[in-house]
């Protein structure tokens, strides 16, 4: 892996620093994604992290949440199928919807993604104390607040 250093700008704001932290830290779990994995699909991304999340959900409330295009959806699920991952079945109270399951290899990509998460996470936070953490987190959670709280008032 090329270790960069970025220099610190003062120029730079806290946001546009977040920005830079994020894309870094995709990266690293793209880098440590297996070969030709479905999540580098950010379809089956979106599907995948959706169902883990809210399990059981029609493809139609898939493509609503994920804000894809049910052709989208449809294809996504049948390569996510084809691989393991996930299971769909017609709903019985209503034959026209199909529901969408994660299987137990799913759960356990999802736990596997959970640990690469972990790891980039100590990196990320190596030298911050408690303390720092602490005070960082409140911070961010404010800033993510008044985001969502302009995008409410946008509506």
């Amino acid at each position: 892996m090329n270790k960069k250093i970025i220099r610190d700008d003062e120029n730079i704001t806290p946001p546009m620093i977040i920005g830079q932290i994020s894309r870094m830290q995709r990266s690293r779990m793209r880098e440590s994604e297996p070969e030709n994995s479905m999540m580098a699909q950010n379809s089956c991304r979106a599907l995948f992290w959706s169902l883990v999340h809210r399990d059981g959900v029609t493809q139609l409330e898939l493509a609503e949440s994920t804000r894809l295009k049910p052709p989208t959806v449809s294809v996504a699920l049948k390569r996510m199928e084809e691989q393991g991952y996930v299971r769909r079945e017609t709903d019985p109270m209503d034959m026209r919807a199909v529901r969408v399951y994660l299987t137990d290899e799913g759960r356990a990509l999802d736990e596997n993604h959970l640990d690469r998460i972990r790891r980039i996470d100590e990196i990320t936070m190596r030298g911050i104390s408690e303390e720092e953490t602490k005070f960082l987190h409140d911070l961010l959670i404010r800033m993510r607040n008044n985001l969502a709280s302009e995008e409410g008032d946008a509506e």
